[in-house]
């Protein structure tokens, strides 16, 4: 018998422990210390022992006997990379792109439920006509445009729309990258943010070291 995750759940393991994304309640949770040993055992394809069977009743993992191979955690690339800003390089029809599209994602989180936000982005995602990856030169121009067009508003805990809203905007030039949401577990934090291959282009390398990537779009 194999198995696989339930929908709507992703994971990570980082600081020797599994991280779950429950996208539809919108909430991270972890698992008993035994429950964690079974899941990370079954993880490396050991036997998981006896409480596998709680990991199946408890809605973490679902027997399929089609499923191919063992779950799997999000693969991002490791960001290596990042953007020098120039204001000067800024350009007024992204400005307010970035703008609009940031006032948008603050009022849908604001207005639906998290998992319904994720659904349309992935949604979107697929149905975008996606060319190939920007160059340095572009990605610098939409980086410094954002930033100019944002810097009113606030910044603190706002990485989540912050991040759909240049996600978004790229989505709709036709640029390719991923909204990548990451944690870490001690203290637990969670962060989001959008790269290219190895390139973060709305952050710091500094923020976005300490989190292992659980959702990636």
């Amino acid at each position: 018998m194999g198995y696989r995750l339930r929908d709507g759940l992703s994971f990570c393991v980082t600081g020797n422990r599994a991280i779950f994304l429950d996208v539809a309640a919108d909430r991270y949770f972890g698992l008993q210390p035994e429950k964690d040993l079974a899941f990370q055992r079954l993880l490396q394809g050991k036997a998981p022992g006896a409480a596998l069977a709680s990991l199946v009743g408890g809605g973490i993992l679902v027997e399929d006997e089609g499923a191919a191979g063992l779950p799997q955690p999000v693969t991002v690339a490791r960001a290596t990379r990042e953007l020098a800003l120039n204001l000067d390089a800024a350009c007024w029809k992204y400005r307010f792109a970035f703008l609009y599209a940031h006032i948008r994602a603050i009022a849908r989180l604001r207005f639906c439920d998290f998992g319904t936000v994720v659904e349309q982005i992935e949604r979107r995602s697929r149905a975008a006509d996606v060319k190939a990856t920007a160059s340095q030169r572009e990605w610098t121009a939409l980086a410094s445009s954002f930033a100019a067009a944002t810097w009113l508003l606030p910044r603190s805990g706002q990485c989540l729309p912050r991040s759909i809203a240049f996600f978004e905007v790229l989505l709709s030039t036709g640029y390719r990258a991923k909204l990548v949401i990451g944690v870490s577990a001690s203290p637990f934090s969670a962060h989001c943010w959008v790269q290219a291959d190895d390139l973060v282009l709305n952050d710091r390398l500094e923020h976005i070291r300490p989190f292992e990537p659980i959702l990636a779009i």
